[in-house]
């Protein structure tokens, strides 16, 4: 690493004020007999727990530094569990002492609580990923007892229902879905789904109104009951835990404005604002340097945006879940659809962004996007949960229509992309399945033709040993530039050899963390640094000019001279020199 400049910092321009999701809520009891409805809010690393009162106007609000919570469950004795990611923590909120206590990790090792059931014995049931064990919680001592693997294969116990038989049932996925049963008294572990239907994914579980527990895989609806899966014509509607005694829908009070959200991608629009998104929800975000005035534009369909592209007047965004693709109109007025995919396909393409829904089946994260020389917009797609390969998709602007090819090498996700001058495009794929093993053993390059949907040459690894390959980019002298996690590599397109490597200083270069200025210099968000790179003399020449002590996580925009990116919950930019 060389320094040939003054090194600047980045300045902080603000954040963005949204609700966090809410993948877990319920009506549950309040202090001295009252009711409240209880809603989890996380913010990638923090999490609010809010209690709505029935007046529809109050609320309480307890805060955790634990990462978010899937997980949530009333004990016999009225107070309130959470299960948490990032670190897989318990947390207890005592009821009538208002307080809400960290009871540590659930089972060591395992970063997610998926699900709490209550059993008929009083004890609290969970279960984890990424070894897919179950546990128990003795809510009268707060006891967490690791009750083991479920499966020796599959990292996701993700639902977990009690029956009013005394049985536990979960749901097991995700690249060989499975229902199992615990009987607590006998530690008795059975799998239920016969080998032939253990198929990808994961199967659906729930409580139904009747106070039965049913289940659902490959088109097929089961009672489960007394440790057995027994195929029934349907099931009957989930209980609904979201309404108050009185059989009203409790609702979210408006008072509750939540906190800055992180921010999972940044890019520049045609009108030359900045925009960003959130992840968990993905809230769109516009920042107009002219005025610096930052502005929460809304809700769009899905979870968190991976690329953006500015071109056509408008901004493509690619988005987990599902990999789907939306197309915003700066020039028109912000008017979101309300689901991921629609049905039919058409259905939100009014909507500004318009929504294409999932570009290919079986995909989703959309990790990179471009615009080709041939004028399409192409996708490079990581594969869905218990899947293993990624496409290479494309949206045609002449037909407004998306197709899509598998990858043509094989089983590996594509992760990254870079369009040639000539119409070809250089693709990178990753050992990046949903959650299922991937037979190769290093991440590989190759040259893609759109016109004849065919790989041009032979695939080469550029980083041996790297299991990702996350940046491609064309520098001005007509190399290309890539990264491999904390790896540098510089490749000539024409030959396809690898004509030097590098090492990042100090952290991995972000996903999303490379561009080319309009002038050919190429960029890299390298840890804490804003580096140019620059292959000289056999060399990747890396030269600092801007650090910022919070990392800038994500860049990829660059507006009259200055470079934007997000770190954390912030947007920050620095003048390019």
């Amino acid at each position: 690493m060389t320094t040939e400049r003054q090194v600047t910092s980045f300045e902080a321009l603000g954040t963005f004020n949204g609700r966090g999701s809410s993948p877990a809520r319920l009506v549950g009891p309040g202090p001295a007999g009252s009711e409240r409805f209880y809603v989890n809010y996380f913010y990638h690393q923090s999490t609010d727990l809010v209690a709505y009162h029935p007046d529809g106007e109050h609320f309480d609000i307890w805060t955790s530094s634990e990462g978010g919570a899937w997980a949530m469950a009333v004990s016999p004795q009225g107070n309130l569990y959470l299960g948490t990611f990032h670190q897989g923590h318990v947390l207890k909120l005592d009821v009538e002492a208002s307080t809400l206590t960290d009871l540590g990790q659930a089972v060591p090792g395992d970063t997610f609580v998926w699900s709490y059931t209550v059993g008929t014995d009083g004890l609290i049931y969970g279960g984890t990923s990424s070894n897919a064990h179950l546990f128990s919680i003795d809510p009268t001592t707060d006891l967490i007892t690791d009750l083991g693997r479920v499966d020796d294969v599959e990292c996701y116990l993700r639902v977990l229902v009690a029956g009013p038989d005394g049985w536990i049932y979960g749901g097991v996925g995700c690249g060989r879905m499975d229902f199992i049963a615990y009987h607590p008294a006998t530690e008795t572990l059975c799998h239920l789904l016969p080998k032939t239907l253990r198929t990808e994914g994961f199967p659906s579980l729930f409580l139904g109104c009747d106070g039965q527990v049913y289940g659902a895989c490959n088109d097929t609806a089961y009672l489960l009951a007394n440790g057995e899966l027994l195929p029934v014509p349907e099931a009957p509607p989930a209980l609904d835990r979201t309404c108050w005694a009185d059989g009203t829908r409790a609702v979210e009070a408006p008072g509750y404005q939540g906190s800055p959200m992180v921010l999972h991608r940044v890019g520049d629009g045609p009108d030359r604002k900045i925009y960003a998104t959130s992840i968990q929800p993905e809230y769109l975000f516009q920042f107009d340097p002219a005025t610096g005035a930052c502005v929460n534009l809304g809700l769009i369909p899905g979870a968190e945006a991976y690329s953006f592209v500015n071109a056509y007047d408008k901004l493509f965004i690619a988005s987990y879940t599902g990999a789907t693709l939306q197309i915003y109109n700066p020039a028109q007025p912000f008017k979101a659809g309300a689901v991921r995919d629609p049905e039919p396909p058409d259905a939100e393409r009014g909507c500004n962004p318009a929504n294409y829904g999932c570009v290919a089946p079986n995909q989703q994260r959309p990790y990179d996007m471009a615009l080709g020389a041939d004028g399409n917009i192409y996708i490079a797609s990581v594969s869905g949960y218990g899947f293993l390969r990624g496409v290479i998709a494309w949206y045609d602007p002449k037909t407004d229509g998306i197709d899509y090819v598998p990858n043509p090498l094989g089983e590996e996700s594509l992760t990254a992309l870079c369009p040639l001058p000539d119409g070809t495009l250089l693709v990178a794929s990753a050992l990046l399945g949903g959650g299922v093993a991937v037979g190769q053993t290093d991440a590989r390059l190759f040259k893609w033709d759109p016109r004849a949907r065919a790989v041009v040459g032979n695939p080469i690894v550029p980083v041996p040993g790297e299991i990702e390959i996350s940046n491609l980019t064309l520098g001005g002298d007509g190399l290309l530039y890539g990264s491999a996690v904390q790896q540098l590599f510089v490749t000539d397109p024409a030959t396809m050899r690898v004509l030097a490597l590098g090492h990042s200083p100090l952290s991995h270069i972000r996903r999303a963390g490379m561009l080319t200025l309009e002038d050919g210099r190429v960029i890299a968000l390298c840890g804490p640094y804003a580096t140019f790179l620059r292959y000289r003399d056999g060399a990747i020449d890396i030269d600092v000019f801007a650090e910022y002590e919070k990392w800038p996580w994500v860049g990829k925009a660059v507006v009259d001279g200055y470079l934007y990116a997000g770190s954390g919950m912030e947007l920050i930019r620095v003048k390019v020199p």
